[in-house]
């Protein structure tokens, strides 16, 4: 999946919490500084990367983006906002449709990488940079956003959705929208082969020795949302769009060893009879606003 792959053990809350072990947001920070160039290298290849430059829209699932038109059928101007902002794609995307906007990451190397881009592309302009915890966004003003939009694989690192959606909730202007997208919740108890491997509704943590992780469910995600005064307005579940550079079920890790598959291979792994990873929805995504 577009996902890093940080398996690890099921372990209580309290064993995070015990003695002088770094927190939650800390640990994974660590953890996503030290990954960085290897991040970079994979989303920041010229294949990956030109193609979002030239057609800002392929950064998006066509559905999402079927949504942010439907928030901001004029992007030009707009102020937007990307917390957990990882690779940047989705904002290079926006700031070459004429946003500006503001890019928030726990990690700066993460920052500093899509800096580089950002600089040598000329839009270094359009884009604000700051080093903050998703949970928190420190140092992200009040009420200035016409859109905050959250992309694949924001929710698994963070332990307090609630936090994160009233903050959310704080920096957008009334009016604003709310836009996440991310892997859906109904494939975190499989693994790759769809073996069965935990029960839906344990959330974690699930701690290994880099990284902390947590598979929310549908119900922790959408209620963190509503709770904290966000009006939900729609919900897609979408399936993944045929990708034959890289395919949804080819992990990072495997990609950056090298794993190539051939169009047919791609074909196959798409069809859910081949695949029955194809058979469940890979995406979540739900559109809301500040009213």
């Amino acid at each position: 999946m577009r996902e890093r792959d940080a398996r690890a053990e099921f372990m209580d809350h309290r064993m995070i919490k015990e003695g002088n072990a770094l927190t939650v947001s800390e640990k994974n920070k660590k953890d996503w500084n030290d990954y960085a160039p290897k991040w970079a290298q994979l989303n920041h290849c010229e294949a990956v990367l030109r193609p979002v430059l030239e057609s800002p829209e392929k950064a998006f699932h066509q559905t999402v983006w079927g949504l942010i038109q439907k928030a901001c059928p004029f992007l030009e101007g707009k102020r937007v906002c990307v917390p957990s902002s990882g690779d940047n794609l989705a904002v290079f995307a926006f700031a070459q449709l004429g946003a500006q906007v503001t890019s928030c990451d726990i990690a700066e190397n993460q920052l500093a990488n899509a800096q580089k881009v950002a600089r040598r592309e000329g839009l270094e302009g359009a884009i604000e940079f700051i080093c903050t915890d998703t949970m928190t966004l420190a140092g992200v003003p009040d009420n200035s956003f016409d859109l905050v939009y959250t992309s694949n694989g924001v929710h698994v690192w963070l332990n307090d959705l609630p936090a994160m959606y009233r903050n959310i909730c704080r920096v957008l202007r009334p009016g604003g929208w709310n836009i996440l997208y991310d892997i859906h919740p109904f494939l975190r108890p499989f693994d790759d082969d769809l073996k069965l491997i935990k029960p839906y509704d344990a959330t974690g943590p699930f701690e290994s020795e880099q990284t902390v992780n947590f598979h929310w469910r549908m119900q922790d995600i959408l209620n963190a949302l509503l709770d904290a005064g966000l009006r939900l307005r729609q919900i897609e579940e979408l399936f993944d769009e045929k990708d034959y550079e890289r395919p949804f079920w080819v992990s990072p890790a495997k990609a950056l060893s090298g794993v190539r598959l051939s169009r047919e291979e791609v074909d196959k792994g798409y069809d859910w009879r081949e695949n029955p990873l194809m058979g469940l929805p890979q995406w979540l995504c739900a559109l809301s606003r500040k009213e």
